[in-house]
């Protein structure tokens, strides 16, 4: 079906609008669905190609028809939506510089938020040095250790020390006037907001019994765990952050939204040098004041 709705789609550009197919593939990668022009070919050629990139140009083609020409598919066919008072927006074609930043940006965007046990174990099993967790409660990090079996998330931990690889965790500090301002903010639209406080003070507790018990067990590496006083903006993931290998996961917090729901961008001090080196700078700044805490 997707992928007659995708000929059907160029078709009606074509007869319609005249469009070719570069035309359309970089219309679609202005509107942000990015696919290589070979791709479209095969498509149009009944090659096979990922049911993932089928699915992605459908919706594409179906949006850029939707703004041009006011049709909709419906029924097995493009039908005029004939709504009152539409009127044309001509959808610019990707320029080769755009094209160029689109197909190579440089990191990924997980627009779903937080991610999964196993992508976080797969992105620190690669440090070399050092990784660095940096978050406002800490609240789901600590329960990984205690809540999952040890095999999820623990056991991975303790290879990496075991490795000499070191482990620095940031939360905010409940204590400080930031943490009061910052939660009577967000309470405006998320009442428990106010309630973490009082749970961070349980999060130091537990961090310190987790810091407490990998200490006793002698590995080369270390676990370490400060309080910061800052307003947060954003959450960190750094792995081997102040060397060439360094990489990062980071998570702007979205007034109104759960931390948890907030889009992750991860990307490498290779992939993209200068957005790399931005944020990097600002989480050496969070940081440089933060106080161990002493259980």
């Amino acid at each position: 079906m997707e992928r007659t709705i995708i000929k059907e789609g160029f078709a009606l550009l074509r007869k319609e609008k005249y469009y070719d197919q570069l035309t359309v593939v970089r219309k679609l990668k202005y509107l942000n669905y990015v696919f290589a022009a070979a791709t479209f070919s095969n498509i149009l050629r009944d090659i096979k190609v990922k049911d993932k990139t089928l699915s992605l140009v459908s919706r594409g083609i179906q949006e850029l028809i939707k703004v041009e020409l006011d049709f909709f598919w419906q029924n097995k066919k493009y039908v005029k939506q004939g709504k009152k008072g539409w009127q044309p927006n001509e959808v610019r074609e990707a320029t080769p510089k755009e094209l160029s930043i689109f197909l190579n940006p440089g990191f990924v965007f997980h627009v779903e938020g937080r991610l999964t046990v196993q992508q976080k174990v797969d992105f620190f099993t690669t440090a070399q040095k050092e990784v660095i967790e940096f978050g406002v409660t800490l609240n789901t990090f600590s329960s990984y250790f205690i809540s999952r079996k040890d095999r999820d998330f623990k056991s991975h931990v303790k290879v990496q020390l075991q490795k000499g690889i070191n482990f620095k965790c940031y939360m905010l500090d409940p204590e400080c006037n930031e943490a009061s301002i910052y939660f009577e903010d967000r309470r405006r639209e998320q009442k428990d907001e106010i309630k973490n406080i009082e749970v961070m003070r349980d999060i130091i507790l537990r961090l310190g019994s987790i810091k407490k018990d990998i200490d006793e067990a002698g590995y080369p590496g270390t676990f370490e765990v400060f309080t910061y006083k800052h307003v947060p903006y954003n959450y960190f993931f750094a792995i081997d952050g102040g060397t060439p290998n360094g990489k990062i996961m980071i998570s702007h917090y979205i007034y109104g939204l759960q931390r948890a729901k907030c889009p992750v961008m991860e990307f490498s001090k290779n992939s993209n040098h200068d957005l790399y080196m931005k944020y990097w700078n600002s989480l050496r700044n969070l940081i440089k004041d933060a106080k161990a805490i002493r259980i």
